[in-house]
């Protein structure tokens, strides 16, 4: 009898670890992002290809006041890389690649192009360079270049350690396996998406795209200032197979259960993309493992998981970016498989620009780190390192004050000339040295 018991009480777990327990509180929790001007996002849950929970926080489209919806395209960023890397596994299965392909086969005058295979590609570990990281990226972020051009700044970039040494997270890579697909199907990276994937998903609201076009019904992107206010416009066309995709929660989501229920590519290529990170990255949760990807591009963020042993997928777009993405997520998979969370306080107190003198100066961790500089505009605390862009803090209490975007604290003490900085991991203890 007690065993018969046991196995009703595991059933039980298995059916609610696997739907939202308490839609009104998950509601509240994001509703308190809005009414704080956290975020505005887009979240979408899907069990078995059915939806579980959706919520919208903020706008698409603040000036006109633009309730995104099902149809409300985002640009999804790195996700982009999932789908290319599918492409590359389904053109291995068609035969017309192997992973042992150098990448002197396609584009010779690359780096190192005769040691680094496809494999090294799709794993981040070719070695070259990431043209996040290179010179001439603010040019590459503001303006479209031909292929030809693009090409070129990927021939300049240096080798920064022996293909397949290490890992490092590289975009370059990706989008040379954009161009590696372009050649070998004879077809725009634009074409062979949507005949390899989007067309046999029925996905309408998915494909390449450039610069912001409002009637295509996609999202704009903001940075909060003290509002919200519009990012510049700037193309996509130059993250060919990197991140350059749109698309919605709903359709990501749609892909990824395609993907492990076997409709884009074989067990076998699956696997390596799990057990590999050809792709897409394991995210462990608990007992669970999760996997997915993040994108970042031009102020907009994403991510997508997918729950293999539940069925369940997730995908949150991000287009006003005050709070890290993650966190926002964590709240549904805490509701999900019933872990203890709380509605987020985010109340904060006015002070005077008086009481604000008193934090004001230059602090340093170390005697060999560089100053952290706490200044006050428009009766505002703000705190700057470098030339990083300057980061503006709240008061929570008369000491304390954080910057919810990466979950940090700063308290304040003015009468032992010291500042406590704790972060998610640790916690740092500063000198104010003027």
């Amino acid at each position: 009898m007690k065993n018969y018991y046991l196995l009703i009480l595991l059933f039980c777990q298995q059916i609610f670890a696997q739907t939202i327990h308490n839609k009104s509180k998950l509601d509240s929790v994001y509703d308190a992002f809005g009414t704080y001007d956290k975020a505005m996002f887009r979240i979408k849950v899907q069990k078995d290809g059915k939806d579980i929970y959706e919520k919208n926080v903020g706008f698409a489209d603040l000036e006109n006041e633009t309730v995104p919806d099902d149809n409300t395209k985002y640009r999804i960023g790195s996700v982009t890389k999932t789908f290319t890397a599918v492409l590359i596994f389904k053109a291995i299965e068609e035969g017309k690649l192997k992973q042992t392909d150098k990448l002197s086969k396609f584009f010779p005058r690359v780096k190192n192009a005769d040691i680094i295979q496809i494999s090294s590609l799709l794993e981040h570990r070719s070695g070259i360079q990431n043209i996040n990281a290179s010179k001439f990226y603010d040019d590459f972020i503001a303006r479209d270049f031909p292929k030809e051009t693009l090409m070129e700044m990927m021939y300049r970039l240096p080798s920064v350690f022996p293909p397949d040494y290490r890992y490092s997270y590289c975009n370059t890579g990706y989008m040379l396996l954009g161009f590696i697909l372009e050649k070998i199907y004879d077809k725009s990276y634009s074409e062979i998406l949507k005949e390899k994937i989007v067309s046999p998903l029925n996905l309408v609201n998915t494909g390449t795209a450039d610069f912001f076009k409002s009637e295509n019904n996609e999202s704009k992107s903001y940075r909060y200032y003290t509002d919200w206010r519009k990012n510049l416009d700037r193309g996509l066309n130059n993250f060919i197979g990197a991140g350059n995709i749109i698309s919605t929660p709903s359709e990501i989501n749609v892909f990824y259960k395609a993907l492990f229920d076997g409709k884009l590519v074989s067990e076998k290529s699956l696997v390596q993309m799990k057990n590999l990170e050809k792709g897409m990255f394991r995210y462990p949760y608990e007992s669970k493992n999760m996997y997915g990807h993040t994108g970042s591009v031009l102020g907009y963020l994403t991510f997508a998981l997918y729950i293999p042993e539940d069925k369940i997928a997730i995908c949150i777009t991000e287009n006003g970016v005050r709070y890290d993405i993650g966190d926002i997520l964590e709240y549904v998979l805490n509701d999900l498989y019933n872990d203890k969370y709380e509605v987020p306080d985010f109340k904060r107190i006015k002070l005077s620009n008086h009481e604000l003198q008193q934090f004001v100066g230059k602090y340093k961790y170390s005697s060999s780190s560089t100053d952290l500089n706490v200044y006050i505009n428009n009766d505002k605390l703000y705190i700057q390192q470098d030339d990083s862009p300057e980061v503006l803090i709240e008061a929570k209490e008369k000491n304390k004050f954080v910057y919810d975007t990466n979950k940090v604290e700063l308290l304040f003490s003015p009468e032992k000339k010291k500042m406590t900085m704790t972060t998610k991991r640790n916690t740092y203890v500063y000198k104010k040295v003027d």
